[in-house]
């Protein structure tokens, strides 16, 4: 269809186009003002009257023409363009591409070769890969990437983007760390990124546990040496968002908004997590109902789109998940609350579901955690693999996101 259109001056949908339509005369009564050539001198021949009309008639169906093509170009490019924007981050013209996946912390060498079309069936385009950082004995951080270049590749040739980051396995204290060598390490990570054409690369898993209540100083003071060796998409691996003791109106959450810039400024994702602990789970029986958890996420949404709206980046939702579902009941016995009747397969489903409603048209990323079966050691570990999770994911996944 491009071929057969008039061409037509490349036009920006944006506020400068607008003066050069509103100057154009608006009806062939209103012609341009022609320059007018002196009168002949005395006596001489009087000039025709003809070409004049003709130059007149010509100029304003030449600018007819380009107010009809500027007119149909803006209508092509809002018709053309999705309508899930994100606040404060969605140019006109931009392509919206929303990252599905899973999370996959560890995995052994050759899962992901074996369960990647398994995650394409499922709809995801993004596999979410771990390095993993490992304080040695000797106190220095060792660096774990023996099979990520082949999974980088795998993913790669399976078309799927990348997500790749680092994460401590455990996570260790600020005062047991050389931040210097933290951030080397980092930097290490990046260049294989850079080289592997990674898609998406971030700092550190959840790197508030060890740099709070300085997190947002670091944040800032890694982000530079990273795009220094690293030319892809930046997002930071949050943990789950405390929300303010107030009520989220409408006013506070645009005041929020137009604040100036804050210390996420710069990069190009604000990733958080969303995670449940269902109503009497937690140590002293602590936790939330489905009902709690769908008030939180939608007010969390709300909360971190404002701030991401400030620092000019948008939202990620980097894992989301329903936490402890086996837990020690006593040393040696392994409970499963879905064999005990602590929770439904549907209640699992629902959970997962709540967030991917909650999200949709706010954020560009869902990264769910795992709930495809391991096996490791001849041993199959399921997290939350049940069939409703995988048939409510899926169908989010390829028909709806």
């Amino acid at each position: 269809m491009e071929g057969d259109a008039p061409q037509v001056p490349e036009v920006s949908v944006t506020q400068e186009a607008q003066p050069e339509v509103k100057e154009v005369p608006q009806t062939p009564q209103q012609p341009p003002v022609v320059p007018q050539t002196p009168p002949p001198p005395a006596g001489g021949p009087t000039p025709p009257t003809k070409p004049k009309k003709r130059l007149r008639i010509i100029l304003i169906i030449l600018i007819a023409l380009v107010v009809l093509g500027i007119g149909g170009f803006l209508i092509w490019k809002y018709f053309s363009t999705s309508n899930i924007s994100f606040p404060g981050t969605q140019k006109a013209d931009e392509e919206v591409y929303i990252y599905k996946g899973m999370w996959i912390p560890s995995i052994y060498e050759g899962w992901l070769a074996s369960n990647i079309q398994k995650m394409k069936d499922m709809g995801m385009n993004t596999v979410s890969l771990s390095v993993g950082f490992l304080i040695e004995d000797d106190g220095q951080i060792g660096v774990y990437t023996s099979h990520t270049v082949e999974d980088i590749q795998v993913a790669h040739e399976n078309d799927m983007k990348v997500m790749l980051n680092p994460n401590f396995y455990p996570q260790p204290k600020l005062e047991d760390l050389d931040v210097e060598e933290l951030n080397s390490k980092i930097i290490e990570v990046a260049k294989l990124a850079e080289e592997n054409d990674v898609e998406l690369f971030a700092p550190l898993g959840e790197p508030g546990v060890i740099f709070h209540p300085n997190t947002g100083k670091w944040r800032q003071e890694i982000l530079p040496k990273i795009k220094k060796v690293y030319h892809g998409e930046i997002f930071w691996s949050g943990a789950g968002i405390g929300l303010p003791d107030r009520e989220l109106s409408e006013e506070y959450l645009k005041e929020l908004s137009e604040q100036p810039p804050g210390d996420f400024s710069g990069y190009d994702y604000r990733g958080i997590s969303l995670l449940i602990l269902p109503q009497g789970w937690g140590e002293e029986g602590e936790g939330m109902t489905l009902e709690e958890y769908s008030r939180y996420v939608d007010n969390v949404l709300k909360y971190v789109s404002a701030l991401a709206e400030k620092d000019n980046c948008k939202v990620m939702i980097t894992e989301f998940d329903v936490l402890h579902r086996f837990f020690m009941a006593e040393p040696g016995v392994v409970v499963d609350r879905l064999e005990d009747g602590s929770w439904s397969k549907e209640e699992f489903a629902k959970a997962y579901e709540i967030v991917l409603e909650k999200g949709e048209g706010k954020v560009a990323g869902f990264i769910a955690g795992n709930f495809l079966e391991i096996e490791m050691s001849g041993v199959l570990i399921n997290i939350n693999d049940t069939p409703k999770t995988k048939e409510v994911v899926k169908k989010w996944f390829t028909e709806i996101l």
